[in-house]
């Protein structure tokens, strides 16, 4: 730790396992030291590591517990502060909010940068589409610019509104729904010389540009526009030609797979998710223990109401089309496999609104299930993530010199759903969560 500048407050973590997310095998018996909000040392617990802490650092043991960087979720929405709360809880210190509101969006993202109950927000606003399509239906205007452009000039208009208006990144709606809205009738979308306008004035204007295009068509479209990313995945099997440009510009791959095994069957993904109501156990020294679970986590009303087959009924009612959608799981979990093992990079997003926070475990396990092992699928969720938001220079990573955003876990996060066992979460050097036992939502 020499040459290192320790400030008042310093803060050590001997003894656990620290996965730092860059890829790299766990390190054992680790010590992470942090001062100033900031990490001034990750590396072996040695004898000499430990004499170069200032004596009145504050000394945390962590024999037995696993640290990780925070988690980054790339493509949440958030209907309320209690969403990003909950998330805060569940591990996740930085997000990429989807938002209609570009001022609005800014003026958020500048207070999660000091407050200690919501992740950091890194916004994509406005999100782009037309009116009666997705998105476009519901979702409120942008009081400052036409988010519905009609025309390439009206889109470029709104590009540079949306930059002078601190925007580093937009979103755009390119899709009709079909895939799991028909019988119902289809809904308009972006229009290609709308799509490019958008797309090329982003692009002269420095901005990242993610699209929302699950058919592989409009994927194609997106990429050959200049999209960054994707926001979903793609339900049709990439073609070789299209991954090779999505390495080597990069455009990153936002996967979304909860959300389209959520849609394709709510009750089975619900209770294959949550599991089955747990019954207490009792241990051989005569104690009743049952397993930390989402019994445990979430609010007892919301587990009520997700298993109840009212609620799968309606997102059948509302996305009639499931059985195409289960027809195309197979393609979007090849997908995922490819496009990672082509080097592609796979930044876990998750869009699910049921389970803001928690889903990023459930989409880690879907990542391995797809072919990703654990550690991959981990650095999807911080590494991959914050690169995906341009934030990689500041966190992702446990690295000197890095924001001190990680997570303190009880198990070993590489074995299934282990990111949910949780100590604590870090922000910024403080401890920040979980607020509550019951995480919720």
């Amino acid at each position: 730790m020499s040459g290192t500048l320790l400030l008042a407050g310093t803060i050590a973590f001997r003894g656990a396992t620290v996965i730092d997310g860059t890829g790299a095998p766990p390190l054992p018996n680790g010590l992470l030291v942090v001062s100033g909000g900031r990490i001034v040392f990750v590396g072996p617990a040695t004898r000499e590591a430990l004499a170069a802490l200032p004596s009145d650092a504050q000394v945390f043991t962590a024999e037995g517990k696993w640290i990780v960087p925070g988690l980054i979720d790339a493509h949440v929405h958030a209907e309320s502060d209690a969403d990003l709360q909950t998330m805060l809880n569940w591990g996740v210190t930085s997000v990429r909010l989807m938002a209609e509101d570009v001022a609005a969006s800014q003026k958020l993202a500048a207070a999660s940068r000091d407050r200690k109950d919501v992740p950091e927000v890194f916004p994509a606003a406005p999100i782009f589409t037309v009116r009666g399509g997705w998105w476009g239906q519901d979702g409120p205007p942008d009081a400052n610019l036409n988010r519905f452009p009609a025309t390439p000039e009206d889109a470029r208009r709104s590009v540079r509104r949306a930059r002078e208006l601190g925007a580093a990144e937009i979103k755009i709606m390119l899709d009709d729904m079909a895939w799991c809205r028909a019988p119902l009738p289809s809904l308009p979308k972006t229009s290609p010389a709308v799509l490019a306008a958008l797309l090329a004035e982003a692009k002269a204007q420095g901005m990242r540009s993610i699209v929302h295009a699950p058919n592989l068509d409009d994927a194609k479209a997106a990429i050959t526009g200049g999209a960054t990313a994707l926001a979903h995945g793609v339900l049709e099997p990439i073609d070789d030609a299209t991954i090779a440009v999505m390495n080597e510009r990069p455009v990153f791959y936002v996967p979304t797979m909860d959300i389209f095994e959520f849609l394709a069957d709510t009750r089975t993904f619900i209770w294959r998710s949550l599991g089955e109501p747990r019954r207490p156990v009792v241990a051989r020294d005569g104690t009743t223990v049952s397993p930390a679970g989402f019994d445990d986590w979430l609010q007892p009303p919301t587990l009520e109401r997700y298993r109840s087959d009212a609620y799968a009924a309606g997102y059948r009612e509302r996305y009639p089309n499931f059985e195409n959608l289960k027809r195309r799981l197979p393609a979007l979990r090849e997908n995922v496999r490819r496009l990672h093992a082509a080097g592609v990079p796979v930044a876990l997003g998750t869009d699910m609104w049921a389970l803001p926070g928690a889903a990023v475990s459930i989409e880690m396990d879907l990542y391995v299930a797809a072919g990703l092992t654990p550690l991959e699928a981990l650095r999807a969720a911080t590494q991959t993530a914050a690169r995906s938001i341009a934030a990689d220079g500041d966190r992702g990573t446990l690295e000197k010199g890095k924001r001190a955003d990680f997570v303190v876990l009880l198990s070993d996060p590489l074995g299934p759903s282990s990111v949910r066992n949780i100590d604590g979460v870090w922000k910024a050097g403080e401890r920040v969560a979980p607020m509550q036992t019951r995480r919720g939502p």
